[in-house]
């Protein structure tokens, strides 16, 4: 891992002067817009977006094509990862009776600057690049949805309490996967008895489950975008009706055809 300034200078082209500059006026470096969530007790809710634009948003590239993705990350991780999807996400739970999917509440804003680089400083960076690394990466104190480098660091900080239910799933013969803030887990016998103490894992790695889209069930259940059944993958109903509507802007339909290049073509039709 990078551990000087003037290595983490030499791979990125930026001089620190210049990404200090960056540092100090990043407020200007990001645009934001929002996408409805639906409605909750009759209140729309919305995901909120926040990009980096021109020189930042070169810088970020820089960072993630020349450093962060060249990190590999653990095989229960697939959202963000090269080769990996919300098929093979899905995939590991196949065959197995009981799932368990969860989603962590407001993930992005929960992901602190200090929990970016105490994960940085677990890859092994220096002080000092963690340091720049996360000024440079983060926004108002948190991780921002929206730039290139996000995605990983949300992947990162998210391995400790990963390790803490791996643990315990392996001691149970349960199955555990994260697509970034969606969790997954399966097993053979019946584990409802534990849900308390995996979501009490996740409270203590300082995150929160939203209840409304906690689901356990026997059975066949969506994961990811992906209903799954004992033997089989499909793609749900809600996804295809989308790719099928002419109205569907183009780039959410290439977006789904990424998704439905993991299916064989009888899936989709």
């Amino acid at each position: 891992m990078i551990q000087s300034l003037l290595h983490l200078q030499a791979v990125l082209g930026y001089s620190i002067e210049e990404m200090e500059h960056l540092i100090s006026e990043k407020d200007k470096y990001y645009y934001h817009f929002s996408q409805t969530k639906g409605f909750e007790k009759g209140v729309e809710q919305f995901r909120h977006f926040f990009p980096s634009k021109k020189n930042l948003r070169d810088l970020h590239n820089r960072i993630h094509t020349r450093i962060f993705r060249k990190i590999p990350l653990p095989p229960h991780v697939h959202g963000s990862v090269v080769g990996r999807g919300n098929v093979t996400n899905t995939k590991a739970h196949q065959g197995k009776l009981y799932k368990l999917h969860t989603d962590l509440k407001s993930y992005f804003d929960f992901v602190s600057n200090k929990k970016v680089y105490d994960a940085l400083r677990g890859l092994g960076f220096s002080q000092k690049v963690c340091h720049l690394l996360t000024e440079l990466t983060t926004l108002n104190g948190h991780l921002p949805q929206g730039p290139p480098t996000s995605p990983f660091l949300a992947n990162i900080v998210g391995l400790q309490m990963d390790n803490d239910l791996l643990n315990f799933c392996n001691d149970h013969q349960i199955t555990y996967t994260r697509y970034v803030d969606d969790l997954g887990f399966s097993c053979q016998v019946d584990f409802k008895d534990l849900i308390p103490k995996i979501v009490d894992i996740i409270n203590q790695n300082g995150f929160l489950i939203s209840y409304k889209k906690t689901v356990y069930k026997k059975g066949r259940i969506e994961i990811t975008g992906i209903s799954i059944g004992q033997n089989n993958l499909l793609p749900t109903k809600k996804h295809l009706a989308k790719y099928s509507d002419p109205l569907t802007p183009a780039h959410t339909r290439k977006g789904l055809g990424i998704y439905f290049a993991g299916f064989s073509p009888k899936r989709i039709k």
